[in-house]
């Protein structure tokens, strides 16, 4: 309840709420609205008092989520550290864009001194740099998880991320010049074995936290699009139970390894090793992703996760699909 000298604290995460939906998200007053379950009126009238109180600058001073209740939910159902949910956009760039910038503020917020962060193979996480906001210098270590793409129309490889977030916080960069998916298993040892690349996957095996993407096993994925992988590779893996990929390491509906020829033809970190790593930041959206998160979720291969809302309340509903 509001007093005489100001908003009371329940009347500031209202406030709050509001501010980041629209400045942050973009969402219009009446998008705003439906959200917080208020009239389009009280949604600019809490506006103009957020604008009065300060608490609009470069972006929203008060940390609260206008989506509490499913972060929660997410939480104790699958057991994570945290969780994080933005809203659902209609346009895929901008729903990208939200997700990447909630991944950006979490990064901030923990990084730390002498942290090292392994990169994975992600459209999401490639964007995550442009929204870093005022970064502090941090002497952390940035490195691949995993090769790169031989294409890079969709900006996903992971040492373009890597080298970006580097040079936003002053640390250090370590890249992979390796292929993500070499042409046979043979090719690919024989880049694991090279000492250079040997020492850039122990780095990261070693990492305090790791920003992960996730794709479907669709014509969709980054990997079909950039031609790293055929439609029918992809049949071939759906056939032996893979839902999903992190960092092109597939994965079953119980969040383990599937045993298929493309699986030794990566280079990169094993799910295994992933798994290891403590602050597992995954970020992801989408209806054909909705399968592979609840494998993500059930497996324990997540320690935080970033969904939009709609995703996220389809993975707890168990729909694969929206």
């Amino acid at each position: 309840m509001s007093t005489a000298e100001g908003p009371g604290s329940r009347d500031l995460e209202v406030i709050g709420k509001a501010a980041r939906l629209h400045y942050e998200y973009g969402l219009t007053h009446q998008e705003v609205a439906g959200v917080l379950h208020i009239s389009r009126v009280k949604v600019t009238r809490l506006l103009k008092q957020a604008r009065n109180l300060g608490l609009v600058q470069i972006r929203v001073l008060p940390d609260v989520s206008p989506y509490a209740g499913v972060e929660t939910e997410l939480v104790q159902h699958f057991k994570v550290d945290e969780a994080v949910v933005v809203p659902t956009m209609a346009d895929e760039r901008e729903q990208r864009a939200a997700l990447a910038m909630a991944a950006a503020r979490y990064l901030q917020r923990v990084l730390r001194n002498g942290m090292t962060v392994a990169i994975g193979l992600s459209r999401t996480i490639a964007l995550v740099p442009q929204f870093v906001v005022d970064a502090r210098p941090v002497s952390a270590t940035f490195v691949s998880l995993v090769g790169g793409l031989r294409r890079v129309s969709m900006a996903a490889n992971p040492y373009e991320g890597a080298e970006r977030l580097a040079q936003l916080f002053g640390g250090n960069v370590e890249h992979l010049l390796a292929p993500a998916i070499a042409g046979s298993p043979t090719i690919a040892k024989a880049f694991r074995s090279d000492p250079a690349s040997a020492r850039t996957l122990a780095r990261a095996a070693q990492a305090d936290v790791a920003l992960l993407g996730v794709g479907g096993v669709t014509n969709r994925t980054t990997l079909v699009d950039e031609g790293e992988l055929t439609a029918k590779e992809i049949s071939g893996l759906v056939e032996v139970g893979a839902v999903g990929d992190i960092a092109a390491r597939f994965f079953d509906a119980d969040g383990m390894a599937v045993a298929h020829e493309i699986d030794r033809r990566v280079v990169g970190l094993t799910l295994a090793q992933i798994c290891r790593i403590p602050l597992r930041i995954v970020v992801a959206g989408g209806a054909y992703k909705v399968p592979a998160l609840r494998a993500v979720l059930h497996g324990g291969l997540a320690a935080v996760v970033v969904l939009d809302v709609r995703t996220a309340k389809h993975v707890l509903a168990g729909k694969a699909a929206i």
